[in-house]
């Protein structure tokens, strides 16, 4: 997801009825959710703290992660856990976000997909920042050791109810396993694949019913 506006806007249907009639309109609900913090681009969405209430992921100057965690009390969505510039040791833009329990301790983790402004866009790292169910471990990260060509794709690759990550890494299909923050990179599909494009377009489905992804 890349987009230069940084702006976050929301907005409800309303269906009035008016003399039997019903008339549908659209009602501005941004301030009543973010109050002064609507600005950045809305990433991702996940239960971040597990209380059952959806929280928003939204990236701020292409280089900041700020999660909002859903609340009760206006504004409905607070900034609470964020992920700054600081954080990296080069000016990386970040391209994507992908929740997900990526070691297997039940606490949301998150997924940055990273590139620097000196390189090709389709050079992508991998960041993954280990959750605490409030918030993220203090310098509790991992960076993949090899460079996606192009975005990879997020799946459980091989069926224990854990996303692995999935893409192109010199030109062979490789995917990363995280299970227990130790990570362990095993090929992907046969040799018979052909060279994926750039951009693709990957998706996965259970192909022979034996409950596990086909690609």
């Amino acid at each position: 997801m890349r987009m230069c506006k940084e702006s976050v806007s929301f907005y409800t249907f309303l269906i009035l009825y008016v003399g039997g009639n019903s008339i549908l309109a659209l009602q501005d609900v941004t301030t009543d959710l973010f109050g002064s913090e609507s600005y950045g681009t809305v990433a991702a969405f996940g239960d971040f703290n597990s209380d059952k209430q959806t929280d928003i992921f939204i990236i701020r100057q292409q280089s900041e992660l700020v999660i909002f965690l859903a609340d009760l009390k206006a504004p409905y969505f607070k900034p609470k856990v964020r992920i700054p510039k600081g954080n990296f040791t080069k000016d990386y833009i970040i391209s994507s976000v992908v929740p997900g329990d990526y070691d297997g301790d039940s606490k949301m983790d998150v997924l940055l997909t990273v590139h620097t402004k000196d390189k090709p866009v389709w050079e992508t790292s991998v960041f993954v920042f280990w959750g605490n169910n409030q918030t993220l471990e203090a310098g509790g990260r991992i960076e993949l050791n090899r460079t996606f060509t192009d975005e990879p794709l997020v799946m459980d690759f091989n069926g224990d109810m854990i996303p692995d990550i999935f893409g192109v890494v010199n030109g062979v299909t490789q995917v990363c396993y995280l299970k227990e923050r130790k990570m362990v990179w095993q090929p992907a599909l046969g040799s018979g694949v052909k060279k994926m494009h750039v951009p693709h377009s990957n998706a996965f489905i259970d192909l022979n019913q034996d409950f596990t992804a086909g690609k």
